[in-house]
Formats: C-alpha cells, structure tokens, sequence
C-alpha cells in the first residue's frame, strides 16, 4: 500500500489517498472467497475484499505517517473507496481529525458543588409503600413521620453517591473554557449532531416531549440550538483537553501498560476493532485521558451537598 496523497483542508483536518497494487487486491479476494458466507456477486466481492485489504494493509501506512507528520489522531479513519480494477489494484481516501494547535490554560483549582436531584414527596411515599408497608401500617403518627424521615435520608444519601460522579464529569466540563484555539469545522459540525442525538435519546427514554422539554425550559429552538451547539463544543474541547494535561503532565500510559490494555480489549470502552495502529492510538489516549481527568480532579474542589435533604416544592408554592 502506498501514500499518493496527504493534506490538511484546514489544521486537523486530515485528508489521505493511498493505492494498493493488482497483488495486494488478488491476495484480499483470495483471502475474502475462502471467508465463511463470501459474497457472490463481483462488486459485493471487491468491495468487500478492498475492506479486508485496508484493515490489514493500511495500518503500517497510517503509522508512518502520523510519525512523519507528527499527528496525533483524535478520530477513527472514515474510508471511501475512489476506484477499484482487477488488473491495477484500487485506489482509496481516508479523513481523519488530529489535534490541531491548541492552547491550555488554567487546568487545576476548579471548583464543583456536588447537587444532589431534590427529592418529591410522592417517591418519599412511593418507597414506602414498597418496602415499608407492613411497618408503617403499624406504626402511630410519630412513628410513620420517623419512618418517613428514615426513608427521605435513605434515598438523599443515594442521590448524593448518584451526584457525585456527575458532579466530576462537571469539573473536567469547566476544563473547556480553558482551551483556546480553532477547531476543524466538520469535526465541531459532526461533535454537534452526535451530541444531539444522545440528547433525542435521553429524551425518549424519559417519555418527555420536546415541545414540553422548551417549555419547561423557558427557551425557543433557536435558543436551544444555540445552547447545546456551546455545550458540545465545551465538551469536546474538554476532551481534548485532557490530552493536552496529559502531555504537561507526563501521564502517557508505557508501550507495556498499552499492549496489557489492548490484549484485554472492552468493545464497551473502544468500540470493535479497526485496524493495530488505530486501535493502539485509541488506548493510549483512553488510558491518557483517564488519567488527566484524576489530575484534574484530584487538585480540583469537590465542595460537599447539604446536609439535610433536598425536598422539590410542591406545585402550590411554585405557583
């Protein structure tokens, strides 16, 4: 496989054609008619053996060039085929996003209120009906308040553990504001549509209207948009962030740790494998990134919840 081509269409922006010889293309269908359940048609055929060709052979290619440009990848490769003959091999582009020049400032002493979801008087009751129904029929006016207490600490000191990590994840989000710089635009553009619908989905899973969810929020579409476009972009700029930490800090993972992670594989965590070099790049900065979060968040502050439950108002003092 060779490199004919590598560009930036703007700084992280990266753009590759590469072409592989009639050889290389003869061994992948080779390879491909052998496979369990090989496609019949021709087309089907090259398609999938130029796929088994790149997994296998683009790798080296890939490596060699992050190296000499000095790169470091933030995406996985998306790969287009531009051509394919039986008689010359096929010729393939790929994009990906790198790192693009970014500047870092402030990275510690951050501070986070850890808040906890107020609790409605209808879950005190509803858990009580549940698991305490025998006790509390049983029990006189101060017992089923004693007992109403019991359970209100019960499910506050559940929700103050459930607050606590979000309240982590909100400290490395305020790591976004402190990194400058321009960002690929298809990258921000791709970041924002992937943020949207992770929220789409969370509104599902809640049953919750989108028109109820603006009303509730007092904003118009636009406003929205506007927002979560801020929001995704802090974000990612969060998580490249904490590369940049991991640079200043020295907390690259070793080759040693990186093999032992990459020999234990979680699809959950990386997603299905790709091809060695993409697949190491994404480890190590999985591995890198983790590590910088704790950084962060151990010379950060966490400031405590309040010490007495959390009770949502109800309707009638709301109005």
């Amino acid at each position: 496989m060779k490199l004919e081509h590598f560009g930036m269409a703007e700084p992280g922006d990266c753009r590759v054609v590469f072409t592989a010889d009639a050889a290389e293309l003869a061994r992948a269908v080779e390879e491909e008619r052998a496979a369990t359940d090989a496609p019949q048609e021709e087309e089907d055929l090259l398609t999938a053996a130029v796929n088994r060709a790149i997994l296998s052979g683009f790798s080296t290619l890939y490596a060699e060039l992050v190296e000499n440009q000095k790169l470091v990848p933030i995406t996985d490769p998306d790969f287009e085929l531009l051509a394919v003959n039986r008689d010359e091999g096929f010729r393939a582009g790929a994009q990906f996003f790198a790192l693009p020049p970014l500047e870092l400032g402030t990275y510690t002493g951050f501070v986070q209120a850890i808040r906890p979801r107020p609790i409605r008087p209808l879950t005190v009751e509803l858990e009580v009906n549940r698991n305490h129904g025998d006790e509390d029929r049983a029990a006189d006016a101060a017992g089923k308040a004693a007992l109403r207490q019991r359970v209100t600490r019960e499910i506050y000191a559940q929700r103050c553990a459930q607050a606590e990590p979000l309240a982590r994840q909100e400290l490395i989000f305020q790591l976004g504001k402190e990194v400058s710089g321009p960002l690929p635009k298809q990258l921000v553009a791709g970041n924002y549509f992937a943020h949207q619908r992770q929220f789409n989905l969370r509104l599902q899973a809640n049953g919750i209207n989108f028109d109820q969810y603006l009303k509730v929020q007092g904003q118009t579409v636009e406003e929205f948009r506007t927002a979560l476009h801020a929001e995704a972009e802090q974000k990612l700029r969060s998580r490249l962030g904490l590369l940049l930490v991991a640079d200043r800090e020295h907390l690259w993972p070793t080759q040693e740790e990186t093999d032992a992670e990459l020999a234990r594989w979680n699809p959950k965590i990386y997603g299905e494998r790709t091809f060695p070099a993409n697949d190491e790049r994404k480890v190590r900065q999985q591995l890198a990134a983790s590590r910088a979060a704790a950084f962060v968040t151990d010379h950060s502050t966490l400031t405590p919840p309040p010490a007495e439950p959390v009770m949502a108002e109800s309707k009638e003092k709301q109005s």
